[in-house]
């Protein structure tokens, strides 16, 4: 029931901040270029399935896809207090400065896993710029245009503490796609397994590449860091 609460009050959101998020755009990575490829993604249906600090996301009908719509400001999620603060300009402003700062670091990062990770993060396409081409979607029952909005496309997962309960030998996938993806020069600092990482078709996925970066240090020592961290945190599930 929450759920269906927030959709309204989501959508007035994303129709009042629209025009503010590509004021922005020229300091930030177009993302990926072709429409038409998701053109049949967009003719399902999509229902709310939560949002973050930067996104609201929404999933696709058949259940594959989910859609990502980048909100106009940097907000924690379900706190009351966001629709009370930022009423005075300062604050809005101040507000508003910080999610560009946020937003262009993330676009960049996005950018990058596109690039250089699209098959280890499951993504599908990436639309960081207001583009001439109408993107019509249906959102609870509500018409949207999404060639207005900053939003990204990807593969739905099964969340990797899940998987690995019921497929053990996901603890082993997870550490040669660390081992992959080190030797290919990138790492994340967070390493959040249960919210960040998943698994389609037995592949494990990284969900949010938001904190994504280049590596140059020892690949064998941070292999040996991150496969120690994989087995502490298989050990709790």
């Amino acid at each position: 029931m929450k759920k269906w609460l927030l959709i309204p009050l989501v959508l007035i959101v994303l129709y009042f901040t629209s025009k503010e998020h590509f004021d922005l755009y020229d300091e930030i990575p177009k993302g990926s270029e072709e429409t038409s490829a998701i053109a049949p993604i967009l003719q399902q249906h999509f229902t709310y399935l939560g949002e973050g600090s930067q996104t609201y996301a929404f999933v696709s009908e058949d259940k594959t896809t989910v859609l990502k719509v980048f909100k106009a400001r940097h907000e924690k999620p379900y706190k009351f207090s966001r629709y009370i603060r930022h009423l005075g300009r300062k604050d809005w402003e101040q507000s508003r400065q910080k999610w560009k700062i946020k937003f262009q670091e993330t676009c960049r990062r996005y950018k990058t896993a596109f690039v250089y990770l699209k098959e280890e993060t499951g993504l599908i396409f990436l639309h960081f710029q207001k583009t001439p081409i109408p993107l019509p979607i249906i959102l609870k029952g509500k018409n949207l245009d999404l060639a207005n909005y900053p939003f990204l496309l990807q593969k739905k997962v099964t969340l990797a503490p899940e998987y690995v309960r019921n497929h053990p030998e996901g603890i082993q996938a997870l550490k040669d796609f660390f081992t992959h993806r080190t030797q290919k020069g990138f790492s994340d600092p967070r390493q959040s397994l249960s919210i960040n990482y998943g698994f389609i078709d037995d592949q494990p996925i990284q969900i949010d590449p938001g904190k994504l970066e280049p590596f140059d240090g020892d690949p064998d020592l941070e292999i040996q860091k991150i496969h120690a961290h994989i087995d502490e945190w298989a050990s709790g599930l």
